[in-house]
């Protein structure tokens, strides 16, 4: 029986990318393969910083304390690494339409999801984060 190769081996286990040349649904297929976790999170008509970052939490099943801002972002980020063995694997859709986010603040948000990665890195976990324009 020859073994079955895990879909994202190629990929960084520790990765804040576009999305292109992938689609969500690939994505989705290639976690569940690897027992990883997805989830997508859908920006589209979300207007403002506050919005998006509530839009994620409530995704990502943020404790109510998060206070949707950068900070508690990447606190109840790296929160996950121990909810994960696996690995994490999350698409941000329509990033560049989120109304009210402005191109320092969509830098702001995936730097925030950068240094989370490095905090998984550390619990030897994968978070793979995937952006759609």
């Amino acid at each position: 029986m020859t073994p079955t190769r895990d879909p994202l081996a190629a990929l960084p286990s520790h990765c804040v990318r576009p999305l292109a040349p992938f689609s969500a649904e690939q994505l989705q297929r290639w976690a569940g393969q690897s027992g990883q976790r997805y989830v997508e999170i859908d920006l589209e008509g979300l207007a403002g910083k506050t919005a998006v970052l509530t839009a994620i939490g409530r995704a990502l099943g943020f404790p109510q304390w998060y206070g949707a801002n950068l900070d508690a972002l990447y606190d109840c980020l790296t929160d996950l690494a121990e909810h994960g063995d696996a690995g994490w694997l999350i698409v941000l859709r329509h990033l560049s339409a989120a109304g009210a986010l402005d191109p320092e603040e969509r830098a702001a948000l995936l730097d925030v999801f950068a240094d989370a990665t490095e905090a998984f890195a550390d619990e030897g976990v994968g978070l793979r984060v995937f952006h759609s324009p």
